[in-house]
Order: C-alpha cells, then sequence, then structure tokens
C-alpha cells in the first residue's frame, strides 16, 4: 500500500556528508536502505527510486560523496576509493541501525569496499563498475595518463546536444535529460579515484559469500556493459536481473526504466526482508561500540 513520505536532510559533522532521507511517515520495522551515487552525481540521482521505496515502507537515505553535490568540497585530486567507502561508513554511522546498501556505477565499487570490512544485512548493485577480478581488460599506460587529475561531465562524454543525448538515452524524456545536464553543470570528479578504477580495484569474493545480494544491468548501458555487470554478480554470488531497454543514467532516473527498476528492488527487498530483520540483531551498527 503507497503511503505518505517526508523528506529530510542532515549535514553529518566532522566529516562534511550530506545526506537526503525520504521517510514513510509511518515507522516501519523494515531495515534502512542507504544510496550511494556514482561519477559526478549526487542524492538527486536517486529521487524517483528513493521516493518509490518510501511509500512503500522503506526509510530511503541517499549520500552526497565528498566533493560532490551538497557535501562539504574536497581536494579531489587527492581523492581514492577507499575514501569514497569511508564515507558510506559515515552515513551508516549516522543512520545507526543495520541497513541494506544500494550502489550505482562507482557507487558499487565503494560499497563494496564498505561491506568486505563491515557486516550489512543486503547489497544492490546498478550497472556496477567491476571490481578487479571482473574487469574485462586492463587499461594501457596512456589510457591512464590521459585521465585529468579533476574531470567533468564534458571529458566523461555526458556532455552533448539533446539529439545526441536523446539517441544514447532513449529512455529518459527530454526533460530528465534537462534535469541530468543542468546538475552535471560544475560537477566534478577524483581522476585518482577513476584510474583506481580502470586498473582494478580488488576485493575478498568471501566476504559476500551469505550477503543476500543483487545485481542490475542495463542493455543500454555504454559505460558498464551488461556482460561487466554479469561478471561481477558471478564474482559475488549475487542474483542478476537485466533490463535490456535501459540506459547507464536511465536505470535509476528514466521515467520509462526506473518504475521498472525499482518494482523490482522492491520485490527483491521484500523477499528477503524477514530474513535480514532476523540478521540484523547480530549486527553492530558502524561506529557503535559494544
Amino acid at each position: 500500500m503507497v503511503q505518505a513520505i517526508k523528506r529530510d536532510e542532515v549535514f553529518i559533522e566532522p566529516e562534511g556528508i550530506h545526506l537526503d532521507t525520504h521517510q514513510p511517515e509511518r515507522r516501519s520495522r523494515k531495515p534502512p536502505l542507504l544510496f550511494v551515487h556514482g561519477a559526478l552525481t549526487g542524492s538527486w540521482l536517486w529521487t524517483e527510486i528513493a521516493a518509490y521505496l518510501a511509500e512503500r515502507g522503506w526509510e530511503a537515505h541517499a549520500l552526497n560523496l565528498r566533493g560532490h553535490f551538497t557535501s562539504d568540497v574536497a581536494e579531489l585530486d587527492e581523492v581514492t576509493m577507499r575514501d569514497y567507502a569511508d564515507d558510506v561508513g559515515v552515513a551508516l554511522r549516522h543512520i545507526g541501525r543495520p541497513a541494506v546498501v544500494v550502489g550505482w556505477g562507482i557507487g558499487c565499487l565503494a560499497a563494496m569496499l564498505h561491506v568486505e570490512r563491515n557486516p550489512v544485512l543486503g547489497l544492490i548493485l546498478l550497472a556496477p563498475s567491476p571490481p578487479a577480478d571482473a574487469l574485462p581488460r586492463r587499461p594501457d599506460a596512456h589510457e591512464l595518463r590521459a585521465v585529468p587529475a579533476i574531470y567533468d561531465a564534458a571529458w566523461w562524454g555526458w556532455a552533448g546536444s539533446p539529439d545526441e543525448l536523446r539517441q544514447r538515452m532513449p529512455d529518459m524524456s527530454d526533460e530528465e535529460l534537462e534535469k541530468m545536464t543542468e546538475l552535471l553543470v560544475g560537477a566534478h570528479e577524483s581522476g585518482r579515484a577513476r584510474r583506481e578504477r580502470m586498473q582494478g580495484v580488488p576485493i575478498d569474493p568471501a566476504r559476500f559469500t551469505d550477503l543476500p545480494s543483487l545485481v542490475i544491468g542495463a542493455g543500454l548501458d555504454e559505460v558498464i556493459h551488461p556482460t561487466e555487470a554479469r561478471r561481477t554478480a558471478d564474482l559475488i554470488g549475487a542474483s542478476y536481473e537485466y533490463f535490456p531497454s535501459a540506459s547507464h543514467f536511465g536505470l535509476v532516473m528514466g521515467s520509462r526504466s526506473w518504475p521498472d527498476v525499482a518494482a523490482s528492488l522492491l520485490g527483491w527487498l521484500e523477499e528477503h526482508r524477514h530474513a535480514m530483520a532476523a540478521a540484523s540483531a547480530s549486527i553492530t551498527p558502524v561506529g557503535a561500540r559494544g
């Protein structure tokens, strides 16, 4: 049943991490969700999916990684993937309860790096940047040198004319493409973290063996090919779902794709929620003292 929701936001000190929250008006025993965005983006990426799940009783928190959107500025040329994983821990510490972590793009790598060292209730990865053992190939030296210390949407290829964007992301409306373009203006990303991702960020698959996990691939994704997403799923033993008509951005904010993706997430969460609720009793939240 769909219910009313309320929105809130918090600025977590001293780390300077900003968290947007969609909460159902009636308290729920369902575990909270933490959404982790990818390169150049922010909590705005998750607005529709977070609201959809909150309306169905799931408390949804979307963080902004350091140096992104409304979080504090950071020396992005020095920021690493491990730093982003630490930001995930900061957000979970604030939430204060065992949670399910949901990532997109490089946000999935940050999520996996955190989960490798810290217990969570579940893990959902949408169009995940693959960890080292799932990479299709290693970059050449000149490819690594070509990555700027700090890059923007134009360098990454996420800027263009409306016709170009419409062709690459056909599951997004003109209004959604305009919103994406506007929010990417002035956004910057860590070249160091990008090079780490290209070279391969190692994770220990054994750490994910008993963790309920889901990986989702997008058939029109020009960034993460669905075969890469499938390799990540196989590596960590996750379930895999595939949306053939979804693009990289459309998977999470395109009106022709995100409702189906959100419904799939809801189905997976509801399927696992009782087991996750039982498991939460044995998990100490990040930063809590025993």
